[in-house]
């Protein structure tokens, strides 16, 4: 049976690979759904039997989804971007004490 290693076991080289795959992984998620959602439900109030507005309402969840999704990938790189200015000098922080 394979032995899984936690996080901490984990060199810290890998540890930060495993961290940047995650938030591409999130990332990927979060725009495809910030895309498709209100894409569907705008062109599902498009349809005749709903607002027959064909395609009103698909665009404007797609202009919504877009921008929503911009901004959200905008907030996590900024995010990512700190947690690693933050590890970098805390990297920098060690190698002074080490020497």
């Amino acid at each position: 049976m394979p032995v899984i290693k936690k996080d901490s076991e984990l060199k810290p080289d890998k540890r930060q690979l495993l961290r940047g795959f995650w938030f591409l992984f999130n990332v990927g998620w979060y725009v495809s759904l910030s895309l498709i959602l209100p894409t569907a439900l705008g062109q599902w109030l498009d349809a005749p039997e709903r607002l027959n507005s064909r395609p009103l309402c698909t665009l404007i969840g797609l202009v919504i989804g877009t921008s929503a999704a911009g901004y959200g990938l905008y907030r996590m790189l900024r995010q990512f971007i700190d947690e690693q200015k933050k590890m970098d000098a805390k990297k920098e922080l060690d190698k002074g004490a080490g020497q």
